[in-house]
């Protein structure tokens, strides 16, 4: 029987890029979910270069016309999936906290999701897929599709990033290596601190995640729809149809959109101003410190990863609260916060009133800060694993990749923080143990730099990042995918090699249950 291998496409276009050659190398029934906005929607009904048996338009199956919910489905749906939908709903960025357009009301939200769960109860009860391959889950209801597929016994292919520059990991989960369970059996090469640090440099081609990612965001930041004429211009004269049919348009008319990406300039430069003329350019390193680098709103690692930890500024009173006297709390805010307008000077305020705290310009190296350390602190940042490799503890509060080290302390509970600083603040690394996470790392990495990718594809059809909604023309799209051939092909064939992996586990345990 023919393997059904559903698909989720999004707006990077990367996993329909990388089905086109897909089909080609495995022999399968192709389906595919797709979450777009209307004028791109247009190129799936028509396109000829993936054989999909069928498709589905995210948006098409919920409305705003119900107005109310049915509560006692979408209780049994909770039980059922072991969701905690709230979880999920409150830290939807479009929902609650970051959306300037639309104040969605609770039962408007509720009536969303349960056309949503319905859907895709659908979804599963009639094609029944045994593969789902996917982005990075970074909105709540690709997330709630991902948490469905283990009821269903369907093995996720999630395309997500280990903290390594230009390198990604295809697993169920963007926090374990798949059937990996511990670093107890693992064969490994003993290497120096030093020898560890190079292999990562290798990896990461010489610069570091945090600068890749920079030279991402000032490229395609949505600045770019005001700074430039041609996405202001297609902007202005494209139909104006999502805010009726997408919940992550409602409310943004043109009129809106302009006049907020106005306010954000202003706010933007204010906040910078501030940031300038308050943060520490040159912090004191000389006496002992604990280093806590902030989280990017609106990001997944916090949003989804870490849902009880969204609000920085009380995430930094808890941990202050919770080091030892001797010590010092350095924050420095991340420099990622520049693709968000940084954060509201109201908030900087309130940081730099909490004692025993020194805010720290995003302009500063985290690296000679991790260096200097005692002991970092994250949610579930980059940080973290880069703390090992300068022989530094790291507290986390979401499990990760790299939660695998023993001088990682996982938080389960905040109450327990102070003593787990305590605990790591005396623990030493053991290039033991890293030596062995990086042979599990390098086995399962693939060379795909998805920043890259969508990088060109930005530029390629929406005008640097500036305008998304736009018509997809299916001649520019097959040159766009013939001229990556090598890297897309690549692709494939490492989602290809992990659906052997999956059947092979599967077939073991079968054969170990009989």
């Amino acid at each position: 029987m023919k393997d059904k291998v559903l698909f989720w496409l999004g707006s990077d276009f990367t996993q329909f890029c990388m089905a086109y050659y897909f089909q080609k190398n495995h022999d399968c029934e192709m389906y595919a979910i797709i979450d777009i906005t209307n004028q791109p929607k247009k190129f799936f009904e028509t396109q000829k270069l993936v054989n999909f048996k069928k498709i589905w338009f995210f948006h098409d199956n919920y409305d705003n016309k119900k107005t109310i919910p049915d509560l006692e489905y979408l209780k049994k749906f909770d039980e059922k999936y072991n969701m905690d939908l709230w979880k999920l709903l409150i830290n939807e960025r479009m929902f609650y906290g970051f959306y300037d357009f639309h104040k969605f009301s609770t039962n408007e939200i509720l009536c969303i999701e349960e056309q949503i769960c319905k859907f895709f109860e659908k979804i599963f009860s009639e094609i029944k897929p045994n593969f789902f391959i996917t982005k990075l889950t970074a909105f709540h209801h690709l997330e709630l599709f991902r948490k469905m597929c283990g009821h269903f016994n369907t093995r996720v292919l999630m395309l997500s990033n280990p903290k390594i520059s230009n390198r990604n990991i295809i697993s169920e989960n963007d926090t374990k290596i798949d059937y990996i369970q511990n670093l107890d059996n693992i064969e490994f090469i003993p290497k120096t601190f030093d020898e560890l640090r190079a292999d990562i440099e290798k990896m990461n081609s010489g610069l570091p995640m945090q600068k890749q990612l920079m030279g991402y965001w000032e490229k395609h930041s949505s600045y770019s729809l005001i700074s430039s004429l041609e996405p202001l211009m297609s902007f202005l004269f494209s139909p104006e149809t999502n805010t009726k049919t997408h919940y992550n348009y409602y409310g943004r008319t043109k009129f809106r959109v302009l006049i907020h990406s106005f306010k954000l300039i202003l706010k933007k430069r204010i906040r910078e101003n501030f940031l300038k003329q308050n943060f520490s350019f040159k912090p004191e390193t000389n006496t002992p410190y604990i280093f806590l680098p902030l989280g990017i709103n609106q990001e997944r690692h916090i949003l989804i990863g870490a849902p009880f930890y969204t609000n920085q500024l009380e995430f930094v009173k808890m941990v202050a609260k919770s080091i030892p006297i001797g010590y010092r709390l350095l924050v420095k805010e991340h420099p990622g916060m520049w693709s968000r307008e940084w954060r509201s000077t109201s908030e900087y305020k309130e940081l730099l009133k909490i004692p025993n705290v020194t805010m720290i310009h995003p302009s500063v190296s985290e690296i000679e800060l991790i260096k200097n350390s005692s002991l970092v602190i994250t949610t579930a940042g980059t940080s973290g694993f880069q703390a090992t490799l300068y022989e530094k503890p790291s507290i986390i509060f979401s499990d990760t990749f790299y939660s695998y080290l023993s001088s990682v302390f996982r938080i389960e509970s905040i109450e327990e923080l102070p003593l787990t600083v305590k605990k790591a603040l005396s623990t030493k690394v053991d290039p033991t143990d890293l030596s062995k996470y990086m042979k599990i790392i390098s086995e399962n990495i693939i060379d795909f730099n998805f920043g890259t990718f969508f990088s060109e594809f930005n530029t390629a059809f929406y005008h640097n990042g500036g305008f998304l909604d736009v018509i997809i023309d299916e001649k520019k799209m097959e040159s766009f995918i013939s001229d990556r051939e090598t890297e897309l092909e690549y692709l494939s064939k490492c989602h290809i090699e992990k659906i052997q992996q999956h059947k092979k586990f599967i077939q073991d345990d079968t054969c170990n249950l009989n």
